[in-house]
């Protein structure tokens, strides 16, 4: 099984959470992307899914913003960059745990305020103007 960051006690010089807290640095880079975000959402919302699915979920976003198909090249760069960008940063900030036996991501544990976050942040993207 990948890491489970839920283990780790503490280690920011600080005395800040390394727990997905309001509080840690890592959080918010790993919110900073839209595509991040969208992942998380999806992973609240409807459970534990694999790379290729979340490849298709983010490709489907992205043609429901642009108002047009996305090309297949388009859902493959998709792809690359979840699984080289996008996954290693939630698993660095111990938002996603990825099993990697059964190629299963979801979401770690989050701070409900964390939780609370990200799905206002989708709502908004979805509000005219948001």
């Amino acid at each position: 099984m990948g890491r489970n960051h839920s283990d780790q006690s503490g280690g920011d010089p600080r005395g800040e959470t390394t727990a997905a807290g309001l509080a840690d640095d890592q959080l918010y880079r790993g919110l900073a992307a839209a595509e991040r975000r969208r992942v998380l959402y999806s992973l609240l919302t409807r459970g534990p899914s694999t790379v290729d699915e979340l490849a298709t979920l983010l490709a489907g976003w992205r043609a429901t913003d642009r108002g047009r198909m996305v090309p297949a090249d388009a859902r493959r760069t998709l792809l690359t960059e979840l699984i080289h960008v996008h996954l290693p940063l939630l698993e660095e900030a111990g938002l996603v745990v990825r099993d990697d036996d059964s190629g299963s991501i979801e979401v770690g544990p989050l701070d409900p305020a964390v939780e609370e976050l990200v799905r206002e942040s989708i709502a908004a993207e979805s509000t005219p103007g948001g």
